[in-house]
């Protein structure tokens, strides 16, 4: 049995006996996590999600933290760029998200971010990294509907530039794959799937003038006994269709070439069972901390064929923040 179908058994074995779990799973799904909440393991991650907001108390005299990004070399940038594009030439992927990991110096702990940063998820695991998630991968209610919510297109927050996200083509063609591979994607495991809401705006709590982003609602019914097949049902899923591309396995092999280093857990996924619904989140807006102690902010988009070279290195530069009001930014 491999690592990934322990993980869906465990889930599976989880559901079946309705006992609340958290759980995580990286983006090349080698390193996948299951805690059990009632076992109180050391090193469970702190999470705060809709169903489960945080209740623990801060600690004192915490102070805004402050994030000084490293420059993006426009080059580095443009080579990666350049391979997916081929890729995408070749008609081996209709969209690819291209990710860079960002170094970054914190004032702050890792702590200290998840307790100050505002996201509909966060997540803290001690010593790894921490994330403020706005990102739903998908929900499962207590008769089974399953829906996910994929994010696509970002833009600041003012009508001008709602407009000019609403109306790019580039933008729409990006959409309109994603929510096609989502539906795919939900058709493995549900009956019935079908978008329920198309290309509405979602606000971004961003420490500047604030960001929007694009997303749909796609959504399906479950058989009855979902629960106890509940890793079977996410491991079908995976990796995210958001933050990978499509088709798939080909838009893997790009994004592997292109970023040429391993995601981890940046762009897997985070979950909370409390016995009857499921609540998952697509791990994005992270803060990573690597062996060496330093920091590194992950960022990227999708990329099609329309997309300019500029324009998603610009993106990927805008996404680089901590949600907090007062926390002050500086790329040089």
């Amino acid at each position: 049995m491999s690592i990934v179908e322990k993980w869906a058994q465990q889930l599976n074995d989880l559901g079946r006996q309705s006992r609340p779990c958290f759980f995580l799973m990286d983006f090349e799904q080698q390193l996948p996590r299951v805690w059990e909440l009632a076992a109180q393991e050391v090193d469970m991650p702190r999470f705060s999600f809709p169903s489960h907001p945080e209740t623990g108390t801060p600690p004192i005299g915490l102070l805004p933290p402050k994030l000084l990004a490293d420059h993006i070399e426009a080059e580095d940038f443009e080579r990666a760029f350049s391979v997916v594009q081929a890729g995408l030439g070749r008609g081996d992927s209709f969209l690819t998200n291209l990710t860079f990991p960002v170094p970054v110096q914190l004032t702050a702990a890792l702590e200290e971010v998840y307790w100050q940063s505002e996201a509909k998820y966060r997540i803290l695991w001690e010593d790894n990294f921490v994330c403020f998630s706005p990102e739903t991968f998908v929900t499962i209610n207590q008769d089974g509907y399953i829906e996910s919510r994929p994010m696509k297109g970002t833009a600041l927050d003012t009508p001008a530039a709602r407009k000019a996200l609403l109306n790019s083509q580039k933008e729409i063609a990006e959409h309109a794959t994603i929510v096609d591979l989502i539906r795919n994607d939900l058709s493995q495991v549900a009956k019935k799937v079908r978008v329920t809401d198309y290309r509405y705006f979602h606000k971004i709590a961003t420490s500047r003038r604030g960001l929007v982003q694009t997303s749909s609602k796609i959504g399906g019914q479950l058989p009855g006994d979902w629960k106890s097949r509940l890793g079977d049902i996410l491991s079908k899923l995976l990796p995210a269709g958001s933050v990978s591309g499509a088709p798939k396995p080909a838009t893997l092999d790009i994004i592997r070439r292109a970023e040429g280093q391993k995601r981890g857990y940046y762009c897997g996924i985070g979950g909370y069972f409390d016995g009857e619904t499921v609540d998952t989140c697509v791990l994005i807006r992270f803060i990573e901390k690597t062996n060496q102690g330093t920091h590194l902010f992950r960022s990227g988009g999708g990329i099609t064929a329309r997309s300019d070279w500029e324009e998603e290195y610009n993106e990927l530069k805008a996404k680089v923040r901590i949600p907090l009001s007062g926390v002050t930014f500086t790329l040089h």
